[in-house]
């Protein structure tokens, strides 16, 4: 793991986040940094955990991932909507 990545309050306005939520419950960073995160964030969460680390965690978990999630995931990390666990509980529907 690389340097702690600097999250805005914005992001986590409902905890204090620490260190070590960032090594012990990675899934939900991981997600809530993709849903309500900057582009900046999203990059530190990655250059954090590490673009390998952060696609399966990504593909493989089974909360209901927002659509704009998913899009960016699938954007950075070039994936299909079949690609991740959660599409198979959800339809994913793209409003214009």
């Amino acid at each position: 793991m690389n340097t702690i990545p600097d999250i805005s309050k914005r992001t986590f306005w409902d905890v204090d986040i620490s260190e070590n939520d960032l090594k012990n419950s990675y899934e939900w960073v991981i997600t809530r940094v993709f849903d309500r995160g900057t582009l900046a964030e999203v990059l530190m969460i990655i250059n954090y955990y590490g673009f390998d680390f952060v696609k399966r965690i990504l593909q493989t978990t089974t909360d209901n991932l927002p659509n704009h999630t998913i899009l960016l995931a699938r954007a950075i990390f070039k994936l299909n909507y079949t690609d991740f666990k959660c599409s198979e509980k959800k339809p994913f529907v793209l409003y214009y």
